[in-house]
């Protein structure tokens, strides 16, 4: 503020010096000799001359005070930096040591999913190759078939039965499920796969959707030898469908894909195409209709022993009826017997007592029952 109001007097003094010159130069005051106006420039210029010194040496004090201020500040700036990139640095060295802990660890990860996938390609193809074998499919057909079985709530030999022989020996479904109105379903499952893992394989679609085809061919030739059988036939009380059981849904789906008309001309020949999903929800159908069919008989059951019950208890009754008759007849026999004695052979007693003939018990006295047995006053 000081360095401000310097700079404005010197200024001003110039201004006013400036003035004067040309007041002086245009009135001509100071024409003599030693007055004119090259003396007043010289005075005014001499003026100036001081002012601008003093101005220079005030200019240099408030630049070294400037200079002192700006350094001290400059230091504080500079530690204040230097502490706060040492606590980036450790900051930044952390950063690494973790960057560098969780790249090991997603190494290690990637190792281990690396290994994995490795084992799965590995599994895959193994079980790519056993699937390939047609008994190791017809035994993985079987094993799911059996396990919808169990899901559904069903008994083994209860409601339904493996490999039961029929028409001596040359008829063998791989399931017959009981039925709760007597009848029975036949099941066999089957697991045409040659053309669908052929299909898994191909990338290029014209030659994925060829073979589909040919995997929906296969499903319709089991179809078609299933028919042949006749187990409807040859099975006693046989439904008049076969179900025919694929071991996926995506199997049934593709071959329906490729062709449409598949099922409907299955069903024609009397062969159900079904998967875990759709057997399962038919045999909690069934496994419901079994449970209803024995509450019913367990109510039959019930009704008969409650009608042998009430026979027993009427039999029953009629025991305890006849017991209370003779407990009766039992008590009027004691009464008749009690009377006798009071007066047939207590009197005798008691008149031997008088004349000396007694023993040391003294006299017997015996008294009658008037208690008689509850009659039933109703019977079952």
């Amino acid at each position: 503020m000081e360095t401000f109001l310097l700079i404005v007097s010197v200024a001003l003094a110039f201004a006013v010096a400036a003035c004067v010159v040309l007041i002086g130069r245009l009135s001509g005051v100071g024409a003599g000799p030693g007055g004119g106006p090259e003396s007043l420039e010289r005075a005014v210029g001499m003026a100036l001359d001081g002012q601008g010194e003093a101005l220079v040496r005030l200019a240099d004090v408030r630049y070294s005070a400037l200079q002192e201020r700006s350094d001290a500040t400059l230091a504080q700036h500079s530690q204040s930096v230097h502490r706060d990139l040492a606590e980036m640095a450790e900051r930044l060295a952390a950063l690494e040591r973790q960057r560098q802990a969780d790249s090991d660890g997603l190494r290690a990860v990637v190792a281990d999913l690396a290994d994995a996938h490795r084992l799965t390609r590995d599994e895959t193809a193994r079980l790519a190759t056993a699937m390939r074998d047609h008994r190791v499919r017809g035994t993985w057909g079987e094993v799911q078939l059996r396990r919808v079985l169990e899901l559904s709530g069903m008994a083994a030999h209860a409601d339904f039965v493996e490999q039961a022989a029929f028409a001596g020996g040359a008829a063998r479904p791989d399931v017959l499920v009981r039925l709760p109105n007597s009848r029975a379903a036949v099941v066999d499952a089957k697991a045409p796969l040659d053309a669908y893992l052929a299909a898994s394989a191909v990338d290029d679609i014209d030659e994925r959707d060829r073979l589909h085809r040919d995997h929906a061919k296969a499903v319709g030739a089991h179809v078609t030898a299933l028919a042949g059988r006749r187990y409807t036939e040859i099975v006693p009380d046989a439904v008049e469908l076969v179900l025919l059981f694929l071991p996926g849904d995506h199997f049934l789906a593709t071959a329906l894909d490729a062709d449409a008309a598949l099922f409907d001309r299955a069903a024609r020949v009397g062969v159900l195409l079904v998967t875990p999903t759709s057997l399962l929800a038919v045999l909690r159908a069934v496994a419901v209709g079994w449970r209803e069919q024995r509450a019913a008989d367990t109510a039959l059951e019930i009704v008969e022993l409650g009608r042998e019950l009430h026979e027993r208890l009427g039999v029953f009754a009629e025991h305890l009826g006849s017991v209370g008759t003779h407990l009766d007849r039992a008590v009027t026999g004691y009464n008749r017997a009690v009377g006798s004695f009071d007066s047939r052979v207590a009197c005798t007693a008691r008149k031997l007592a008088e004349r000396g003939v007694m023993s040391g018990r003294g006299e017997v006295a015996v008294a009658m029952v008037d208690s008689r047995s509850r009659p039933l006053l109703s019977a079952p």
